[in-house]
């Protein structure tokens, strides 16, 4: 039976000495006694992210220093982002509509109203009902029928680009439309549904 709660220093051994350490985001190198074999953990994991043997200490070095760099550059990439995020303005405004698809062996489609704005990120959303219409069996199109709700007001994070995440398995995003005689009009989405 394996034990799953095996820490770090488990898979160091004990000729091994650390050669870095990155508190930052949780990196921390060791290396043999010849500097030939190099281990490294990141993140919160327990297990080695790599345990690798060179032929040479130059290139067990430079392994080191471009798997550090990438480190580097990756986690700087997600503060970027994360500023990116704080700083964008919420792109959705009330009425818009958002769409989400879903399902395994089927299509699922389901239609959200933005009906208030609360904050710089923070939307109220309502479901919607849909105009269907059954074009094969068991297959169709839709398009959202506006101010038809059927569900309970919902607080939800809009990112960047005006998308929400609905649940664990389905986001939202933004619906465009056009306007033909003062009317919005949707273009239709397809779904499928299995027996």
């Amino acid at each position: 039976m394996r034990n799953s709660n095996l820490t770090r220093e488990f898979y160091i051994p004990s000729n091994y000495t650390e050669i870095h350490r990155m508190d930052e985001i949780g990196v921390v190198v060791f290396a043999s006694a010849d500097s030939l074999t190099v281990m490294a953990f990141s993140g919160k994991r327990q297990k080695p992210t790599f345990h690798i043997r060179f032929g040479e200490k130059v290139r067990a070095e430079q392994y080191v220093a471009d798997w550090l760099g990438d480190l580097k550059k990756s986690d700087q990439e997600k503060i970027d982002r994360r500023e990116a995020r704080k700083g964008a303005p919420n792109p959705l405004k009330v009425g818009d509509v958002l769409r989400c698809m879903w399902g395994y062996e089927q299509t699922n489609i389901d239609y959200y109203e933005v009906t208030a704005l609360i904050g710089k990120h923070t939307v109220e959303i309502r479901e919607i009902s849909c105009i269907s219409e059954e074009t094969q069996s068991m297959q169709g199109i839709c398009v959202p029928r506006l101010g038809a709700y059927i569900g309970q007001p919902m607080r939800k994070r809009a990112d960047e680009s005006g998308s929400v995440k609905i649940n664990s398995f389905s986001w939202a995003s933004k619906l465009e439309s056009k306007n033909v005689g003062g009317v919005r009009v949707f273009s239709s989405d397809s779904w499928t549904a299995y027996a």
